[in-house]
């Protein structure tokens, strides 16, 4: 039998799958277009997608990996409807899940037995352990203190990405200091637009990943990239402004932003204390809420993840 390996977007751009493909010695292929009716898949008993599937044959077992907690983000608002994908409701038969916390929010979302949500942990966390701040080989890890922002992208909403003055934060930051801002790859248009000497954006096409580890601490607003930050270990600031339209219509999991992270500021003017917490982080690391946050999503990551996927996967085939 051949394992469907299924997902919207190519599979180098699917890093728990990627990580699975690459581990899974059987018979594979992989196809892509998420939301799919993948019932015609032939010789394709057992799939493995990080995207709802809305129609399969009845001998097929659909493993679903989730991105974030249930769908990749930290509010939970508008995916806790028991249907996905314009009121479809979802086939899966295995939620595979970060965490123990992460199983009734997944269950609620596919509309399944919390029995078939699994704690296996994300696999493309495997990757992270062991690594440490230069082993991501970017600019970064030549400064002592240095920081990435990675917002989350805003589609539906009219207005902004948090309104940072990266003029006025430009310079507040010292030799040893730099700030790169990484925008979602949706984002078009760059987010400085401004002459600066130690901000710099980069490609929006670039993965997250390097600059991720080489980086000293994480800022961001809504984006599932907090839990892979505190995976690596690193200290959190959350930029969210308090009017945010993104925070007040989707929602969240638990009580934003204080289940999420240690240190919070609502950004738009005010650079100076963005740059305090951004410096403190440096010194004392993750705090409380930043350990508890890691726990509720990534508790079942330890570096391990993509052999336990790969074990349910093999049994699955054993089974059909």
């Amino acid at each position: 039998m051949t394992v469907l390996f299924n997902s919207a977007r190519p599979l180098g751009r699917c890093e728990n799958l990627t990580a699975v493909w690459n581990a899974y010695d059987g018979d594979k292929v992989f196809e892509r277009g998420g939301y799919r009716d993948v019932s015609r898949a032939k010789g394709c008993n057992t799939v493995l997608t990080d995207e709802f599937v809305t129609v399969k044959r009845p001998d097929q077992r659909v493993v679903m990996i989730a991105h974030g907690l249930t769908g990749g983000k930290l509010y939970g608002k508008d995916q806790l409807q028991g249907q996905f994908g314009g009121g479809y409701p979802p086939t899966v038969d295995w939620y595979v899940v970060s965490s123990e916390a992460g199983r009734q929010f997944a269950a609620t979302a596919a509309g399944i037995d919390i029995e078939k949500c699994i704690p296996l942990g994300f696999p493309r966390t495997d990757a992270y352990f062991g690594k440490r701040k230069g082993d991501g080989r970017t600019f970064l890890a030549r400064y002592k203190r240095a920081y990435l922002y990675v917002p989350t992208f805003r589609s539906y909403y009219d207005e902004p990405t948090p309104r940072i003055d990266y003029e006025a934060l430009d310079a507040l930051l010292e030799d040893d200091e730099v700030l790169v801002v990484k925008r979602h790859m949706n984002q078009p248009k760059p987010l400085v637009q401004c002459d600066v000497e130690r901000i710099v954006e980069v490609s929006r096409k670039e993965p997250s990943t390097n600059y991720l580890i080489d980086c000293d601490v994480l800022a961001t607003d809504f984006s599932s990239i907090l839990f892979d930050g505190y995976v690596l270990g690193k200290p959190s600031v959350l930029t969210a402004d308090a009017d945010d339209a993104y925070l007040t219509t989707r929602g969240m999991y638990w009580k934003y932003p204080q289940d999420y992270g240690s240190r919070f500021v609502a950004v738009a003017g005010n650079e100076e204390k963005f740059l305090a917490h951004l410096r403190a982080a440096c010194v004392t690391g993750m705090r409380g809420a930043d350990r508890r946050c890691r726990d509720n999503t990534s508790g079942a990551c330890d570096g391990h993840s993509v052999e336990r996927v790969v074990e349910l996967l093999r049994r699955l085939e054993c089974e059909s």
